[in-house]
């Protein structure tokens, strides 16, 4: 608005800027006075002509619709990010398991086909038949000695560590226990022998024999090997006249001999009925027992032969000649 005043008289002009750019011109109002004179009326505003463009412009902004947002775009992402995720819980490249065929077996000794080969555990067990029908002789023996000369059984164990024990039995040689002392020496060398068998099958001694063979051949070495030993006692106590303390050392081997073939029994039971591939803790247990009573019968034999003034040379060249020498040659024997 413009204000102009000339003597008396106040004239103002209301104008308003075109914002289309577009130039018009102001009209001429009424009341103005020619010569150059302003004439207006306050209380009139001075009318402006119409601006078409302006007006079209600002209708075609007021008509203009809203146009409705796509929504592909946004799904496609979205499925590729499940997509993305799936395919970290994909095994390889495929949605699905499936079957392996490549699957080969091959056999480390030749590279024939053998077909297929499943793992297998070996267990070491010599569960044969006819061991199985041995110890159950031999159980059945035990179990005779056991309910009959059950009082028997009970000193045959005290003379073993009772020196006292063992004479008194060599002094009553009481009738009644002989039958039972006969089964008790058929169980120990029936027990003894498979012992043997089961030695010489876990050093792998090859002795070039069948198993059933193996087992006879030891069970016949064994009853041969006492005998001889017990024959060749009773000759050198007749050499030196000594066949009293001979005999009393006899009687004290053969009761260490039941005693052993009791003590054996569930040992060489274990061992053949084994359930595992390592039978190195039955096997030495055994040869601990063996030792340990055979340990007990030299220091018997000591004690004995000690007592009845025996000659210590003599003592020393009878058990080199006839104990120790033995033992060498029969492992010389067999592991040559």
């Amino acid at each position: 608005m413009v204000s102009l005043q000339r003597g008396n008289m106040d004239y103002r002009f209301i104008y308003q800027q075109d914002t289309s750019k577009v130039k018009l011109p102001v009209e001429k109002s009424s009341g103005i006075p020619d010569g150059g004179q302003l004439n207006i009326d306050r209380n009139a505003l001075l009318p402006l002509g119409p601006i078409p463009e302006r007006k079209k412009e600002i209708k075609e902004v007021d008509t203009v619709k809203p146009q409705p947002v796509s929504v592909a775009p946004f799904r496609i992402q979205l499925r590729n990010i499940w997509w993305q995720q799936e395919n970290k819980l994909l095994i390889g490249d495929s949605r699905y398991l499936e079957p392996r065929t490549e699957i080969q077996l091959v056999s480390p000794l030749n590279n024939e086909h053998v077909g297929l080969q499943l793992p297998a555990h070996q267990i070491n067990q010599m569960n044969y038949d006819w061991l199985t029908f041995l110890l159950l002789a031999a159980l059945a023996i035990f179990a005779s000695v056991r309910t009959t000369w059950n009082k028997y059984v009970l000193h045959l164990f005290q003379s073993v560590v009772n020196n006292t024990t063992s004479a008194r039995l060599f002094q009553e040689k009481n009738t009644s226990d002989i039958q039972g002392a006969f089964l008790l020496d058929i169980l120990f060398y029936l027990v003894f022998a498979v012992f043997s068998f089961q030695l010489l099958n876990f050093f792998q001694v090859d002795l070039s024999f069948g198993n059933s063979r193996l087992f006879l051949s030891s069970m016949g070495l064994i009853v041969a090997y006492f005998l001889i030993k017990k024959l060749i006692y009773r000759f050198f106590g007749f050499l030196i006249e000594k066949t009293g303390e001979t005999k009393e050392y006899l009687f004290n081997m053969n009761n260490f001999a039941r005693v052993a073939g009791i003590i054996l029994f569930p040992v060489v039971t274990v061992i053949a009925f084994y359930p595992f591939s390592n039978i190195k803790i039955p096997v030495f247990f055994g040869l601990f027992l063996v030792g340990a009573i055979y340990f007990l019968l030299i220091s018997r034999g000591f004690v004995i032969l000690m007592n009845k003034q025996f000659s210590i040379f003599y003592l020393f060249l009878y058990f080199c000649t006839l104990e120790f020498l033995p033992l060498v040659l029969l492992f010389k024997i067999l592991v040559v």
